[in-house]
């Protein structure tokens, strides 16, 4: 009687271990899976929600100086174009500064700007193919255009930064400053089939281990209930 008694206790630890063998890999296989589709999806809900803001300047420049389309795919690439008059630019803040009261500055300016200007563009959870001040792809006249290409990594609403790296000379000190020039935002539409393809292989292992660890529980339970009969 007690011997049964032993018998179903160790059956009981038994079966409860392999319970929670098999608990482990489907956990990790729902937080993996499951919990990221949740989010992408609530993200996408919410955003969609919310109309995409146009483009807004951080100084007196026209919003048309910065192209992009109004539609974009998360994981699909675009172009992000940037057309500056920058010689007008150039004289504009100089005479902000030069009526600038004494003491103060123009967003930490000081000096005389020069028209030779660099552009960069940021943001987070982009892919951006040219990182950090570029030059120009083309100046004429006064005139300087960038090219940029961008990737957006998640869905949702998502924002990039248009910035100048400004050269100025106060006397015989030359200096360099970062203006913000634009904020960019769009409404990035999710792309779950791209996702699966990107991940798929780590699907395929978890999709694997976890029919592995029910393969080996349904073994162990039936090599534990052959090796311990119950009267």
């Amino acid at each position: 009687m007690n011997g049964s008694k032993g018998d179903k206790v160790r059956d009981s630890e038994t079966e409860s271990g392999l319970n929670l063998n098999l608990t482990v890999p489907i956990a990790l296989l729902v937080v993996l899976l499951i919990v990221p589709f949740s989010i992408n999806a609530l993200l996408h809900l919410l955003s969609s929600q919310r109309q995409a803001s146009p483009v807004i300047m951080k100084i007196p420049v026209d919003s048309t100086a910065v192209t992009a389309p109004s539609n974009v795919k998360q994981y699909e690439s675009f172009e992000v174009g940037l057309n500056l008059e920058t010689l007008q630019l150039a004289k504009f803040l100089n005479e902000i500064i030069s009526n600038a009261s004494e003491g103060t500055s123009y967003q930490g300016i000081v000096g005389a700007v020069s028209s030779n200007m660099k552009a960069e563009i940021v943001g987070k959870n982009w892919l951006i193919d040219r990182e950090g001040a570029q030059e120009p792809t083309s100046s004429y006249q006064g005139s300087s255009n960038w090219r940029w290409r961008v990737t957006p990594e998640s869905s949702g609403q998502q924002e990039l930064t248009l910035q100048l790296h400004l050269l100025t000379q106060d006397g015989s000190r030359l200096d360099s400053k970062i203006l913000d020039l634009a904020e960019a935002n769009f409404l990035v539409q999710a792309n779950r089939s791209e996702w699966l393809k990107r991940n798929g292989l780590w699907i395929a292992i978890l999709v694997f281990l976890l029919l592995a660890a029910i393969f080996q529980w349904h073994r162990r339970y039936r090599s534990t209930q052959k090796e311990s009969p119950h009267t």
